[in-house]
């Protein structure tokens, strides 16, 4: 299901990207060719003008003035004219820069039937060239495009005249090898920037993945080790009936053994059914919860007042030091929850004579409530694992403690839901410490 999953959102994902880089890419490529076709139009529309019967290329206002008009200096000679003190000069610039612009452009005129009439040209053509392309230009649909002759790529347009036509050639070679180059270049581009998307949209597509998959993964665990929970109480109180109803003459006091065996599974029961509510209620809820400004002091003696009896019983040292009138955001009955579930913790795993030490103090601006407990400890890969649901580091010991491995995921959610944090340090066979950190109320 998650592979699918990944695969859906991984093909999702290259397809965006592909799209984009394609888009981009194309615009571009058209944009790029756009401007060289523009170029190579405005070289043939010059060259047409330039051969063109109609052409005046001496206007009005390009008339040199007359030399007469020009007056004497001082010494009674007359001045060059700027215009016309060297009268080639002009002409030949003009020539060179006509022959320089038009080097690889040339013109044919032909007559309405498509005969060669005149070619203006500065280089040789084959003569395939004037009967086979100019007849396929003339006769084409086209009035201007592009060919391929041996002497290479050539753009070409066509005027008509009433005489017959003016073709317009010019060379191409270097514009279409740098608009193919460009394709080439984009296409590997794209291609290397499609496969590092890939790559990207693969380990991202994992990374989502992931805590989704941990998460289904998680509920399925919960699910099953809930059923499990449920189905050993479920079962020791039927068979107890089952003795009930075998023994249906005797009477209530003869059968009590039995009854008493049903009641203690059914708090058990309605104990691990309580506790799911909680842990459900918490996460999906909390924002429902109503925090306000509270003792953390006075809860954490209400409980250790609570508990005394117990630990005096378990023949268990108790010391602890609370720093009075200590306020957190939070609420004060899972306050209690979270220090009666750390102290009896405490308090199961710790032996006979052991020691069990309980701080509340105020450290920069968070209240940290410490349990110390010395006992065997807890492992390094427990510990790791220690906040999950329904994690026991010794499974053998759940039916004796009566723990469903609930208390510390609750204490974990309580100490979450105040914007707090949770860590356990312990050593093998000397010492377990819970250490919470809340934010302090102002």
């Amino acid at each position: 299901m998650f592979k699918k999953l990944r695969n859906k959102l991984l093909i999702i994902n290259t397809l965006i990207i592909a799209a984009l880089v394609l888009s981009s890419f194309s615009v571009i490529y058209i944009m790029t060719a756009q401007n060289v076709n523009k170029s190579i139009s405005q070289k043939l529309d010059r060259a047409i003008e330039f051969i063109r019967p109609d052409h005046n290329p001496r206007q009005k206002d390009n008339m040199q003035k007359p030399i007469d008009d020009v007056p004497p200096n001082q010494n009674g000679n007359v001045p060059p004219n700027p215009n016309t003190a060297d009268p080639n000069a002009d002409n030949i610039n003009k020539s060179d820069k006509q022959k320089q612009e038009f080097s690889l452009t040339f013109t044919v005129t032909t007559d309405t039937d498509g005969n060669v009439e005149k070619v203006n040209a500065p280089f040789d053509l084959t003569e395939d060239f004037y009967t086979d392309k100019i007849n396929d230009i003339i006769y084409g649909s086209e009035d201007n495009g592009q060919i391929r002759s041996s002497n290479g790529y050539w753009s070409y347009k066509v005027v008509p005249l009433d005489t017959g036509f003016i073709i317009a050639f010019t060379e191409c070679q270097a514009e279409h090898a740098m608009l193919r180059n460009l394709f080439l270049i984009l296409l590997l581009v794209g291609v290397v920037a499609l496969t590092v998307a890939f790559l990207i949209s693969l380990s991202s597509a994992n990374r989502s993945i992931k805590p989704v998959e941990e998460s289904y993964n998680k509920q399925k665990q919960f699910v099953a080790d809930a059923s499990h929970e449920l189905k050993t109480p479920l079962t020791t109180i039927n068979t107890n009936v089952d003795v009930l109803l075998s023994h249906q003459e005797n009477t209530i006091g003869e059968e009590k053994k039995w009854l008493d065996y049903i009641k203690t599974e059914t708090e058990r029961m309605a104990k691990l059914t309580n506790d799911l509510l909680y842990l459900a209620r918490i996460d999906h809820d909390d924002r429902n919860v109503i925090f306000s400004k509270v003792s953390f002091s006075e809860a954490a003696e209400s409980v250790i007042l609570l508990m005394e009896a117990v630990i005096f019983e378990n023949n268990v040292n108790l010391t602890y030091d609370i720093t009075p009138d200590l306020f957190v955001n939070g609420s004060t009955e899972q306050l209690k929850q979270l220090v009666m579930i750390l102290l009896d913790n405490a308090v199961k795993y710790t032996p006979k004579s052991g020691d069990i030490n309980i701080t509340l103090t105020h450290e920069s601006s968070d209240a940290v409530l410490t349990v110390r407990n010395t006992g065997v400890g807890i492992s390094e890969d427990a510990q790791k694992q220690i906040f999950e649901r329904f994690y026991r580091e010794d499974k053998s010991r759940a039916r004796e403690s009566g723990g469903y491995g609930l208390g510390l995921a609750i204490a974990k959610a309580i100490t979450t839901a105040c914007k707090g944090s949770i860590k356990v340090y312990s050593k093998k066979n000397k010492y377990t410490e819970f250490t919470v950190k809340i934010p302090a109320a102002k």
